[in-house]
C-alpha cells in the first residue's frame, strides 16, 4: 500500500493528507481547464490503493488512474522531493497509472511532473523502509534544470494536453485498475456528475 511523504519537512505546516488533497484538486481543475472540458476527472470513493483520481477522455472508453501530490518548497540541493512507500507486491506498474507531482509556490502551481508508473519505478531511487518490510521510492527532480525527469516536466497550461497525450497512447478501452470505486458527487466543488453536453461549442 503506497504512502506519499514529502521530504524533508518545510516551513508550511500542511499534512501529508492535505498535500495530497491539494494536489488532487489542482489536478482536477487544471485537467479540465486546459483541455476545455475534454478530460473528465472522477473522485475515487476509497483511497485504499492510493489512487486519487480516475481521469477519462469525454466520449471515449480510455481511463488513467492518477496519484497526485503537492510540494511546497525545494530541498537543500534545489530539488523537488517526494517519497512513496509500498509493499513490494503493491507497487503500481501499469502505464495507465500516472504519478502527478506539482510544485506550489506563493499559493500558485509553478511546475508539474506527469510520470507513468513504469518510468517512475525506473527513475526513482529505491530504499528499504519499515525494517525492510516495504520499499520507499524517492522522487527527486529540478524545477528548472535538466535531469532524468525533465521529459515529464510541464507547465500548468500544458497539464491537460500532456495527460491527453499519455492517455491517447494507452491501449484502447483501458479501464480503471481493479478495485477502483468512483463516486460522482454534486457537492464537490471540482468534480461533478458526468453528463454529455449538446453538440457545439462548450
Amino acid at each position: 500500500m503506497g504512502r506519499w511523504r514529502e521530504a524533508p519537512e518545510g516551513q508550511m505546516q500542511i499534512s501529508d493528507v492535505q498535500a495530497g488533497r491539494i494536489g488532487e484538486y489542482l489536478l482536477a481543475v487544471y485537467a479540465m481547464l486546459t483541455t476545455e472540458g475534454a478530460l473528465v476527472p472522477f473522485q475515487v470513493d476509497a483511497d485504499d490503493d492510493h489512487r486519487d483520481l480516475v481521469v477519462a477522455v469525454k466520449g471515449r472508453n480510455t481511463f488513467a488512474s492518477l496519484q497526485a501530490k503537492a510540494c511546497f518548497h525545494l530541498g537543500e540541493s534545489g530539488f523537488v522531493q517526494s517519497n512513496a512507500t509500498y509493499f513490494e507486491s503493491t507497487i503500481p506498474r501499469d502505464p495507465s497509472w500516472i504519478y502527478v507531482i506539482v510544485l506550489v509556490l506563493d499559493l500558485a502551481p509553478v511546475v508539474w511532473w506527469l510520470v507513468p508508473a513504469p518510468d517512475f519505478n525506473r527513475l526513482t531511487s529505491h530504499a528499504p523502509a519499515r525494517g525492510g518490510r516495504e520499499v520507499e521510492l524517492h522522487f527527486r527532480a529540478h524545477p528548472d534544470r535538466d535531469d532524468a525527469f525533465t521529459p515529464f516536466r510541464t507547465e500548468t497550461k500544458d497539464v491537460g494536453p500532456r495527460l491527453l497525450e499519455i492517455i491517447n497512447a494507452l491501449p484502447p478501452d483501458t479501464k480503471p485498475l481493479p478495485g477502483a470505486r468512483m463516486v460522482l458527487t454534486k457537492s464537490s466543488p471540482f468534480i461533478g456528475r458526468w453528463r454529455e453536453a449538446p453538440e457545439g461549442p462548450a
